[in-house]
């Protein structure tokens, strides 16, 4: 059984601004969610990108919200630059003022300033990682070369030498309401909401919006998994991708969803189940999806270096016969209800149903998804997951096996 379909209003500004607004009242909270679609070319652009999101988070707007209990935040996830308000219901003017003076913004040298040192410490720490080098080496190994819009975070190099003029030129080019998408979920009407925000923000705008660049294709002639040797490392971070079914539907989506989670994606999966519960090879392991201009599956485990041959032997035995054979029923049902419940709590809350409207939109996907996938997922077969399982085959996944290689086997070095 699928959770009622909430009330979902959606408009479309003349500047290319998409708005869905849906009333929840489980509180006196209104949520604003904004994601504006990046067109990140160059490391340069990434870089420009976490700056800009920093000063946003620095600037006066923010800072009179928050003074009236609100609560601002702003970040860079992929290629899209990610705006959150929310604030008690009889704040929705200041919320949509907020929004409209945030997409006008002026930055001093001083704001840049302080951007610039907190980007590239973070970005610093980030890099120091061993999972974030794992995930650049995947993404290399499936692209050729690492394209910004995956990197998990900018070049300190790049950001510390950022400029306020650049910060500009990247505020020019980057916040464009071309392709962006607010989402308004909370205690008070769609349509008094919708008309309130798309007033505020009604001279946001470009006169020539950047189309962004094109979708990351691989350079690599065939897919591969390449060893990288971190001495002293004794954990093995295990990363590969490998590219899903061309999508064309939501239902394509859901069997997609509902693979990913019969392999990997609850504590009942295979691989938690092998790994983890079988040979206690990992604690953390497991598979996910994703979405770069087209959906992916990820498959991510970290064990003891020693453990790695081991690890990989039953990644590649655990693929290859899912990929044969596809889910059992059981399997199919138990996967289908824990996203369809997954989708229920969450659209019962206005931050999920926030966040689900935001995670659809950064997937290409509409709106209506936080219905329509729930409903696709009820209308699955085993045929259906098959298919998309057949996707997972051991040769199509391309990435990395990242840890100190004084125990890998030979080949790997």
């Amino acid at each position: 059984m699928t959770a009622p379909a909430p009330e979902l209003l959606t408009a479309d500004a003349p500047t290319g601004l998409t708005l869905t607004a849906t009333p929840l009242g489980t509180v006196p909270l209104l949520q604003a969610r904004l994601a504006i679609s990046l067109p990140l070319g160059t490391p340069a652009d990434l870089a420009a990108s976490d700056v800009l999101a920093a000063c946003w988070s620095l600037h006066p707007a923010t800072a009179r919200l928050e003074q009236v209990g609100g609560i601002a935040s702003v970040s860079r996830r992929r290629n899209w630059l990610m705006v959150g308000l929310h604030a008690t219901t009889d704040h929705q003017q200041l919320m949509a003022d907020t929004l409209a003076d945030l997409t006008h913004a002026t930055f001093t040298d001083d704001v840049v300033s302080r951007a610039v040192a907190l980007v590239t410490q973070q970005a610093a720490l980030a890099g120091s990682q061993p999972t974030v080098h794992a995930t650049r080496r995947m993404w290399s190994q499936h692209y050729g070369h690492l394209p910004p819009a995956v990197d998990p975070a900018p070049d300190p190099r790049l950001t510390s030498r950022v400029t306020p003029d650049e910060v500009t030129a990247a505020f020019h080019r980057f916040v464009t309401p071309y392709r962006a998408h607010l989402a308004l979920v909370g205690d008070t009407g769609a349509e008094r909401s919708l008309a309130r925000f798309t007033a505020a923000l009604a001279g946001w705008n470009r006169d020539t919006p950047d189309v962004g660049t094109p979708s990351p294709r691989p350079d690599v002639p065939m897919p591969e998994i390449t060893s990288s040797h971190r001495p002293g490392q004794d954990q093995t971070q295990i990363r590969l991708v490998a590219p899903a079914a061309p999508r064309r539907s939501v239902a394509d989506f859901a069997a997609h969803q509902a693979a990913v989670t019969v392999l990997g994606g609850s504590f009942s999966s295979r691989i938690n189940t092998v790994l983890r519960e079988r040979h206690g090879l990992a604690y953390r392991c497991r598979a996910t999806t994703d979405y770069v201009e087209q959906d992916f599956v990820v498959i991510e485990t970290d064990v003891h270096t020693r453990h790695a041959e081991q690890a990989m032997r039953l990644l590649m035995e655990l693929t290859d016969e899912f990929s044969a054979t596809g889910p059992s029923e059981d399997e199919l049902r138990a996967a289908c209800g824990f996203i369809t419940g997954a989708y229920a709590i969450n659209t019962g809350s206005q931050s999920g149903r926030a966040s689900l409207l935001t995670a659809a939109i950064t997937q290409n996907l509409p709106p209506s998804a936080l219905t329509a996938v729930p409903h696709a997922l009820a209308r699955l077969t085993v045929a259906d997951v098959r298919a998309a399982a057949a996707h997972y085959r051991p040769d199509r996944f391309s990435g990395a096996v990242c840890g100190d290689a004084g125990h890998f086997p030979s080949q790997w070095r």
